[in-house]
């Protein structure tokens, strides 16, 4: 995603910011176009449609959440550009979010992006950044 990147410790939702999830970042779009943050499986695209689950070829689990409490929208926002089973490589169009739409039911756009797996995530960027820049890389140790 384009927007401001911020690490998960600033997001108001305590599940993330507290590392509860797992380790990873967080997105305030500029616009609603969700990237694939990694080549991965789409695992699971809730029915909901604020959150996708994608695996990648070594094991790890990435959740990419869509805005804060936005599964209280019930997928109104959300235009799926994929589905369970389908292979996504880094920079793949997923998703559009309609960014006024969830701005206008009074919902946060930040959009946490959690390595649920238990991998470490070391951040490489921070601030503004392009859909296409490298944010983050999942170490291989689990909790170090």
């Amino acid at each position: 995603m384009t927007g401001t990147m911020l690490p998960l410790t600033e997001i108001e939702d305590k599940v993330f910011s507290s590392g509860a999830m797992g380790q990873g970042f967080a997105i305030d779009p500029a616009n609603g176009l969700v990237l694939a943050p990694c080549n991965a499986e789409v695992m699971m695209v809730f029915p909901t449609k604020h959150a996708i689950g994608l695996k990648t070829q070594r094991g790890e689990e990435v959740l990419v959440h869509l805005g804060m409490d936005t599964v209280e929208l019930n997928g109104e926002a959300f235009t799926m550009l994929v589905k369970q089973g389908d292979l996504v490589t880094a920079g793949d169009p997923m998703v559009r979010m309609d960014l006024d739409a969830i701005r206008k039911a009074g919902k946060s756009t930040v959009s946490p992006v959690v390595v649920t797996s238990g991998q470490n995530v070391k951040l490489l960027a921070s601030g503004n950044v392009e859909a296409t820049t490298p944010a983050a890389v999942i170490l291989s140790s689990t909790n170090i």
